[in-house]
C-alpha cells in the first residue's frame, strides 16, 4: 500500500501532509499492514523542519531538479519570474546529506532545449547526488519544447554517451544509480505486470484537493475519467474496466514489439493525450523507452 504526495506542490500544505501521515500510521497499527509514503517536491519549501519530518517518518522523496542551471531555470521559475536553481540545488543537497540512508531520487525532465541531457545527468552526479532519474517531457507537438521524431537521433546519442560515461565512472569507483538503467533481467515483475505495467484506474487512483477520484494525476480534469469521490468511493466502475482491457495484446503496436514484456505498454495518460485512445501508445515515448532498454542492457555488458 502506498500514498504519494504529488502536486501542485505538497509542501505548500504541510498540515495536510502531517495529518495524512499520522492517520496512515494509525491505520498501520490497527490493520497490521505496511503503508509507504512518498513525496515529490520542487524543493523550494524544503526547510530543515520539513526535512526532519520526512526523515523521521521514513518518507521516500523525489526532488525535482533538471540539471544545469540554465536548463532548470528555463522552465522552473519562481512566482515573480526569477530563477530557482541556486535555492533548489542548495536545499536538495542539504536534505540528501541529512537522509541517513533514506530513499530519494533527484528527478529531472529533459526537453527539446537540452537534447544533450546526458550532461545534466552527469552534472547532478558531480554535485553529489547518487540516485538520479530523468524523463522526457510529454507535450503537444506544437509546443516549442516538445520532443519530436526528428529529435530522436540526438536523444539516442545522449543515452549512448551516458552508458559509456557511467561504465567509466563505475570502473573508477565513482558510480551512481540511474533509474532507467536499473534493469532486472533475471527476475523482474510478475506476468500480470508485464502484460500491463501501468496500474492507473485499477491499482491506484489520484485524489484531487476537492476529493474527486481519477485514474492517475495526469487524467485529472479530463472528461470521462472522473471515477467518483472519497466519500462515496468509486461510482463509475466502467472506467477501471476500460483500463483493465488496455494490456499489450490489445495494443497493435505492442503485440509484436520485442520490448513489450519490459515496457508493458507504456503510460496510459501519454497514449490518451497524444491519440485520444488508451490502445495507441505514444510513438515517440515508445522509441525512447526501447532505446533506454537497449542502453541498460549495454551497460550491464560493459
Amino acid at each position: 500500500l502506498e500514498v504519494d504526495f504529488f502536486g501542485g506542490e505538497p509542501l505548500m500544505n504541510m498540515d495536510a501532509v502531517r495529518r495524512i501521515v499520522s492517520h496512515g500510521q494509525e491505520l498501520e497499527r490497527r490493520s497490521g499492514k505496511t503503508l509507504k509514503f512518498t513525496l515529490t517536491t520542487n524543493v523550494l519549501g524544503l526547510t530543515d523542519e520539513v526535512g526532519e519530518f520526512l526523515n523521521d517518518n521514513n518518507i521516500a522523496v523525489v526532488l525535482s531538479l533538471d540539471g544545469r542551471a540554465w536548463v532548470h531555470d528555463a522552465v522552473r521559475r519562481s512566482a515573480d519570474g526569477g530563477p530557482t536553481f541556486a535555492r533548489v540545488a542548495a536545499n536538495a543537497l542539504k536534505f540528501v546529506n541529512s537522509r541517513r540512508g533514506g530513499e530519494y531520487y533527484v528527478r529531472g525532465t529533459y526537453t527539446r532545449r537540452n537534447l544533450d541531457f546526458d550532461k545534466d545527468v552527469l552534472f547532478l552526479a558531480d554535485m553529489g547526488f547518487e540516485t538520479i532519474s530523468f524523463e522526457p517531457v510529454v507535450a503537444s507537438p506544437q509546443s516549442p519544447y516538445s520532443i519530436r521524431e526528428q529529435d530522436l537521433s540526438q536523444v539516442f546519442a545522449a543515452y549512448d554517451r551516458l552508458v559509456q560515461e557511467m561504465a567509466n565512472r563505475r570502473r573508477a569507483g565513482r558510480g551512481f544509480r540511474f533509474f532507467h538503467f536499473d534493469l532486472d533481467v533475471a527476475h523482474g515483475p510478475c506476468l500480470a505486470k508485464r502484460l500491463m505495467g501501468c496500474g492507473a484506474g485499477r491499482e491506484y487512483a489520484a485524489v484531487t484537493p476537492e476529493g474527486r477520484l481519477y485514474p492517475c494525476h495526469q487524467f485529472v480534469g479530463r472528461p470521462g475519467f472522473d471515477m467518483g469521490n472519497v466519500n462515496d468511493g468509486i461510482t463509475d466502475t466502467g472506467i477501471g474496466a476500460q483500463f483493465g482491457e488496455a494490456h499489450i495484446y490489445a495494443k497493435p503496436a505492442c503485440a509484436q514489439c520485442w520490448a513489450r514484456f519490459m515496457c508493458s505498454g507504456g503510460c496510459h495518460a501519454n497514449a490518451h493525450e497524444m491519440s485520444g485512445k488508451l490502445s495507441e501508445p505514444y510513438a515517440v515515448g515508445c522509441a525512447i523507452t526501447k532505446k533506454r532498454l537497449e542502453a541498460a542492457l549495454a551497460l550491464m555488458a560493459l
